[in-house]
């Protein structure tokens, strides 16, 4: 019972950081712009939040300064993201190129800041979120509620609120909501905004729990790219992206354990270092035919054409 506890409890800390960045690549894939970026938001995110710890609270903050470089690596992966909307609205550039080449340079600036403040490529934290029993030996970050709540809100701001309609009929058809007097710019603009923030969010979640710090190479690399495939796999819709953040959540617990729980496999931990990735590949092949995109996803706008 023990051992179940202990990877349900392990399932849910990796599945709140790509359940929140999957949700932040809803909203701006719903707007109508392709956000692939969330890889280098997440890492961003984790950097700001672990290089605040470190130089304004000394690596051991408290829950309230934790919380302060939430909120920082927040804005500061939205404020990030306002490059990519620039990119890709404004200049009408390729979405997924615009994506990919801020998934390759923001860890590279970041090692490379890191090293210049401590002369290594990682910041460590003496301290971060501690867990909280719910009952018996099962514990969880408090950060999971966040995750869960922003998965409530987010469905009853999409399908409920004017806003959800206005943000999903510029991504269906944006045509026919300039006609009606939407500013198409501006909602796909929040719609990117409101996604790097939460990429940022994840990013930071990851770094003040099980992390406790910044390595972009280890602990951090490839959370975005596992919450774009549950964005997918979970065909747009924040319930069927929760249950698709469990499944990869659930393939990052399986490639940590495996070597522990079957330590006689003559399988190097390597190996199943690559399941997530080999279970993104082999979901997104079976899914993404499947999958029910907003109509204008990854086209530029352009009023002229109207």
């Amino acid at each position: 019972m023990d051992t179940v506890l202990s990877l349900l409890d392990s399932m849910l800390q990796y599945t709140a950081p790509i359940l929140i960045a999957a949700i932040g690549g809803f909203y701006s894939e719903k707007s109508g712009v392709v956000n692939i970026a969330l890889d280098g938001f997440v890492i961003f995110g984790s950097f700001i939040a672990s290089l605040l710890a470190l130089s304004v609270f000394d690596g051991s903050p408290t829950l309230f300064q934790l919380v302060i470089c939430l909120v920082v690596a927040t804005l500061a992966g939205g404020l990030m993201s306002l490059i990519h909307a620039y990119i890709s609205i404004n200049l009408k550039a390729d979405q997924v190129i615009s994506g990919t080449a801020i998934n390759l340079i923001t860890p590279a600036i970041a090692l490379f800041l890191v090293n210049h403040f401590n002369g290594t490529y990682e910041l460590l934290l003496a301290s971060g979120f501690p867990r909280y029993t719910v009952f018996g030996k099962f514990t969880i970050y408090p950060t999971v509620f966040i995750a869960v709540i922003l998965v409530i809100v987010t469905y009853y701001v999409i399908y409920k609120r004017p806003f959800g309609l206005r943000l999903r009929s510029v991504g269906e058809n944006p045509q026919a909501s300039d006609s009606l007097g939407l500013n198409v710019f501006k909602y796909r603009y929040i719609g990117v905004f409101i996604s790097g923030c939460l990429a940022g969010l994840a990013g930071a979640i990851i770094a003040t729990t099980f992390s406790q710090g910044f390595n972009a190479a280890i602990t951090v690399y490839g959370f975005g790219y596992l919450a774009l495939a549950a964005l997918i796999f979970g065909k747009y819709n924040p319930i069927t992206i929760t249950l698709a953040s469990l499944f990869f959540g659930g393939t990052k617990v399986f490639a940590e354990k495996v070597s522990i729980l079957a330590p006689d496999l003559p399988i190097p931990v390597s190996f199943w270092n690559m399941f997530p990735f080999v279970a993104t590949i082999i979901a997104l092949i079976v899914f993404s035919k499947k999958t029910s995109t907003p109509e204008a996803l990854g086209i530029p706008y352009d009023k002229g054409l109207r």
